[in-house]
């Protein structure tokens, strides 16, 4: 399974590298077809961050609060739960 990761907003590298090694490690236990890509970058909301994923069931979108430090647990997750949603027949709009 390959993921295109996209990270904007995170100028310290190390939420960045944990990000990206939680993506890897995800990535090596699921099985999946299709072109995946992930997001993460600052919301328009103060405070806020905007995560999504682009499955070959559609985009899942995501607006929360959490600390630059809670990001590679919340993207873990996120994406855990995303990789359990069912992939449709049909390509997204």
């Amino acid at each position: 399974m390959d993921i295109e990761l996209e990270i904007e907003g995170i100028d310290d590298l190390a939420p960045a590298d944990a990000i990206r090694r939680r993506v890897r490690a995800v990535r090596q236990q699921f099985t999946r077809a299709g072109d995946w890509r992930m997001m993460i970058a600052p919301s328009e909301t103060r405070g806020e961050w905007d995560f999504g994923v682009r499955a070959p069931s559609g985009w899942h979108l995501a607006s929360f609060a959490e600390s630059i430090d809670g990001l590679p647990d919340f993207i873990e997750r996120r994406l855990r739960e995303c990789l359990r949603l069912p992939i449709a027949d049909t390509p997204a709009v």
